[in-house]
């Protein structure tokens, strides 16, 4: 008997998944020194965009939106806005940040979902 084929749920999202440069590094080793907690990062984050057709769209999007992201990344960092590069540019964001954009996302579970 042949095994039954498994098939996953395309979610409803796209994806992108972004990696802190070394002008990131910089950044945080600039602020504290001593702080070796940024080795976790080399994994990169993970983000759910709206549900997009093509990559082109995703980057229209990420042009709108990339203030958006670069915040999100400060501040998981450290939440003092002072602290933060004041003059955020899309050209700026692709100097601290690799990113790649994937339009299928599969999901591989069951259940829901869950924010928190």
């Amino acid at each position: 008997m042949e095994p039954i084929p498994v098939y996953f749920d395309n979610v409803k999202r796209t994806a992108m998944l972004i990696k802190p440069k070394q002008p990131f590094y910089n950044w945080l080793i600039n602020i504290d020194p001593a702080d070796e907690s940024n080795e976790m990062m080399k994994e990169g984050y993970v983000y759910l965009l709206p549900d997009y057709d093509e990559v082109k769209q995703m980057e229209n999007w990420l042009k709108k939106h990339f203030d958006d992201i670069f915040s999100d990344q400060l501040n998981n960092w450290y939440l003092d806005e002072e602290m933060w590069p004041q003059k955020r540019t899309f050209k700026l964001f692709k100097e601290w940040f690799d990113y790649s954009l994937q339009v299928m996302v599969m999901d591989t579970q069951e259940k829901f979902i869950e924010k928190f």
